[in-house]
């Protein structure tokens, strides 16, 4: 069944009898939760803000192997990657979807064609399949003839896939919910409390939604906070072990940068590597790869790209495609995140290691480092060192996945019956159920419809406009101004589901619009 929306209650979680506790409502411990919940476990996780409204919202929208990290010598984080990524597609078939790549060879690169030809083998060796190659002069001119050729010496191309991040943090925590655990979003966790022995016994908890303040009980709690693992930790230890770099994107109308494939480019500058990548109907570049400072989270509410970043970001795109000629009045937002790398000292940030560590304190399991790709791995490595601390107990059955469509849902179009199927999982057939079909229209250009915003609403969690506009649908992400002329329509369904008053929408839109044009418009020269 569907969550309610009345399923949200911090003061019943003291007395239940929690196995674990989790921190965190990213993809890291969104998959350690589900895992957990399908083994029997009682299991609560607590987010802080809203789910996946760190990291996870604001990845490249890549599950992929990460090609450079073989650049970087860092052939088992690759494996690892690309045998994760066969995985989740099989696992969430239209949610994480196949995506071509081109690479693009130029003599200006350090290397030549060969030596990328032979990354791109030993990439799809790790992966068990053989799906890449080389276009011809001929195919490349028909198939993407913006490409600069000059100094063009061979256009390679591999296979990735691509997903909605935010969706697939709420599709993995729809599943442990399922199986009978709990998550609650908007609930700090102010202090780690102690026993007599010095252990992590319980949480001091405040609801940040109606300010109750409560003590929970767990016999272990594990920090899967990701760029905010030293906050808490530092309850327990001094060592402070994360370094923060933030990854900065930009978004075209594709229709300014039309590309049907994505592309694997070079900076002309510096040579780092970054993504044209086509998405939700827009082009998005990115990533930036830079040392975020501290005093960048308190000046601001959220992370955001700088000036110098979207200048970076811009000279890349039209040194690929010079016909086009983007500047910042092009670009229709963007968007910047943080990335949990643990400190390995003044090493470049590009050159950071992505692989996890977990650090125990005391009944207080840390899990930093890694990537969306390997969230699986990196939950199963947790449950390894947290089962000995827990007593057996019998499996939960977990809820089937994408595929399965009735008469009903054919109506929609393949294209939008597998994208739904896809956001929304075992959870599908109760939303063709529920929705009036005069809401399962596209709004304008963009892939949304109001029966999206209906269902998240009602099953969702939502607390904020910007939950529903940043994270549980893109439309502030892909619509000028964060999708501001598509409030009016939105705002009698969302008053209808979560009960806002007029002053109460009016509030949410102002903080809204305050929050896009700070931390995910174009930068203030």
């Amino acid at each position: 069944m569907p969550i309610k929306k009345t399923d949200r209650n911090l003061p019943d979680t003291v007395n239940e009898k929690w196995d674990v506790i989790i921190i965190g409502g990213g993809i890291t411990g969104a998959g350690i939760f589900r895992d957990l919940a399908a083994m029997g476990y009682q299991v609560l996780l607590l987010e802080q803000n809203d789910f996946a409204f760190g990291t996870s919202s604001r990845s490249s929208k890549l599950v992929h192997g990460g090609l450079r990290y073989l650049a970087n010598g860092q052939f088992n984080v690759t494996r690892e990657s690309v045998q994760e990524r066969e995985h989740l597609q099989r696992q969430y078939p239209y949610l994480v979807k196949p995506l071509e790549f081109i690479l693009p060879v130029y003599e200006r690169y350090k290397y030549n064609p060969s030596f990328f030809e032979f990354g791109i083998a030993l990439y799809d060796l790790f992966g068990k399949k053989w799906k890449h190659g080389k276009y011809s002069d001929r195919d490349r001119k028909q198939k993407f003839h913006e490409l600069d050729t000059n100094g063009l010496r061979s256009a390679l191309y591999y296979f990735d896939a691509e997903v909605d991040d935010a969706r697939l943090v709420w599709r993995v925590l729809q599943e442990g919910i399922h199986a009978g655990s709990t998550a609650l979003n908007y609930c700090k966790v102010e202090n780690l409390l102690k026993d007599q022995k010095g252990l992590v016994s319980a949480l001091q908890v405040r609801d940040l939604v109606n300010q109750q303040q409560v003590e929970i009980p767990a016999r272990l709690v594990i920090n899967a906070t990701g760029p905010w693992t030293d906050e808490l930790r530092t309850q327990m230890v001094e060592e402070k072990v994360i370094r923060k770099l933030r990854g900065s994107h930009i978004l075209f109308a594709s229709a300014k940068v039309p590309v049907n494939q994505a592309f694997t480019i070079f900076h002309p500058v510096d040579g780092r590597a970054l993504f044209v990548i086509p998405w939700q109907g827009m082009t998005m570049v990115g990533t930036t790869d830079l040392d975020h400072p501290e005093i960048f989270e308190r000046e601001k509410p959220e992370p955001f790209m700088t000036a110098k970043e979207m200048d970076y970001l811009l000279e890349a795109v039209n040194k690929l495609f010079p016909e086009v000629d983007v500047g910042e009045k092009e670009i229709i937002s963007s968007f910047a995140g943080l990335r949990p790398i643990i400190s390995m000292g003044a090493i470049a940030p590009s050159k950071a290691s992505r692989t996890h560590k977990i650090f125990v304190d005391d009944n207080l399991f840390s899990i930093a480092g890694g990537k969306l790709t390997t969230f699986q791995r990196m939950a199963s490595d947790m449950l390894k060192h947290i089962r000995p601390n827990l007593p057996r107990h019998p499996s939960r059955r977990l809820p089937n996945h994408d595929g399965i469509f009735s008469e009903m849902s054919k109506e929609l179009g393949v294209v939008m019956q597998e994208r739904l199927s896809g956001i929304l999982g075992f959870s599908f057939a109760d939303f063709l159920a529920e929705i009036p079909s005069d809401e399962l229209k596209p709004l304008f250009s963009t892939p949304f419809t109001l029966g999206e915003i209906r269902w998240a609403a009602r099953h969702e969690m939502v607390q904020h406009l910007s939950d529903l506009m940043l994270r549980r649908t893109r439309l502030g992400l892909i619509c000028a101004e964060g999708g501001k002329t598509l409030l009016p329509q939105i705002k009698s369904i969302v008053q209808q589901e979560l009960g806002w008053s007029e002053i109460e929408w009016a509030q949410e839109q102002s903080n809204y619009l305050r929050l896009w044009h700070e931390c995910y418009s174009i930068p203030e020269v």
